[in-house]
């Protein structure tokens, strides 16, 4: 298929491999070599993402091209849903860069979720500050503090053009999920940092009234080796506990303070001899972010299975 979705001639192609690039739902749009391809599921069980790896093959029945396998994820990035259930988001991930900006109000509860969530899935984090163009003075605590505790943080600029350079050398390996709440510009991130890839793959995404059909992430290629991945805006998330004490290890302050605990299955919440607290009250752990670990625990115990 051409970029615009004209069909190749069915004698030109039989099958092949590729990547997920887009879902719709009952459908997805694979890029294989240098065609997008609308593709069916063949298997309405399949359960596909942005980022898979998937095998097509034109279906004898009307020549289009169906999803035939999804190849084993290196890993997959879930959040959960209504119900507590883990909800995959995008696969195949090496990074996620986390979007906040001076407007919206930034909702740290939420960034700290993020991170907690990379660091549960052993990815690389980076925390990008759009709309730098507006006055972040209010914002500088929390950077710091995240500075201080490892989180590269990366102040842009979609608007003016601030920052895009060096960002684009942050992202030059490697695939990153961009994620953030609704309004923080991710999308004229998108648009900044890959012009070409987000304007054709937006074509290729419309549906014949002209209105977008995704519902989950859209990926777009920035280089050979390189690819941006961008998660509709949200305005919660939590990462599934899929790990022992998975609210504790989200948190690298806290879980470096854990080892010190007189009970090894401490939950800084309330016990005698907990380090965690003891720290919060020297100020060495800031009581924000303690909070936000609180309140991931709590939603953890509420989901545990009785």
């Amino acid at each position: 298929m051409s970029p615009h979705g004209s069909r190749a001639p069915q004698s030109l192609r039989i099958g092949g491999g590729g990547t997920v690039v887009a879902s719709f739902g009952r459908g997805v749009l694979v890029e294989s070599g240098s065609e997008f391809l609308h593709c069916s599921l063949k298997n309405r069980k399949l359960r596909i993402v942005c980022g898979d790896r998937v095998a097509w093959s034109d279906s004898l029945k009307d020549g289009g091209p169906a999803i035939e396998s999804v190849e084993p994820r290196r890993n997959v990035v879930e959040r959960i849903d209504a119900r507590g259930r883990a909800e995959p988001v995008a696969a195949n991930i090496d990074r996620l860069a986390i979007v906040i900006a001076r407007e919206p109000e930034p909702d740290w509860f939420l960034a700290d979720r993020y991170w907690a969530g990379a660091r549960l899935k052993d990815l690389d984090a980076l925390l990008i500050v759009n709309k730098s163009d507006l006055s972040a003075d209010s914002m500088r605590g929390e950077l710091e503090s995240y500075r201080a505790l490892g989180l590269a943080c990366c102040e842009v600029s979609a608007l003016t053009g601030r920052g895009i350079e060096e960002l684009q050398s942050a992202l030059a390996a490697g695939t990153t999920l961009v994620v953030g709440q609704s309004g923080v510009g991710k999308s004229s991130l998108v648009n900044a940092l890959a012009p070409q890839a987000a304007a054709e793959t937006q074509e290729l995404t419309r549906d014949v009234e002209g209105r977008h059909t995704t519902t989950t992430a859209r990926r777009y290629r920035l280089a050979p080796d390189a690819a941006l991945m961008d998660a509709p805006g949200v305005r919660d998330f939590a990462p599934p506990a899929s790990l022992v004490r998975a609210a504790e290890r989200g948190f690298v302050e806290i879980h470096r303070s854990s080892a010190d605990c007189r009970f090894n299955d401490c939950r800084h919440m309330q016990e005698p001899g907990c380090a965690v607290r003891a720290a919060v009250l020297a100020g060495l752990i800031a009581p924000r972010r303690y909070e936000s670990y609180r309140r991931l625990f709590r939603l953890y115990e509420k989901l545990a299975p009785d």
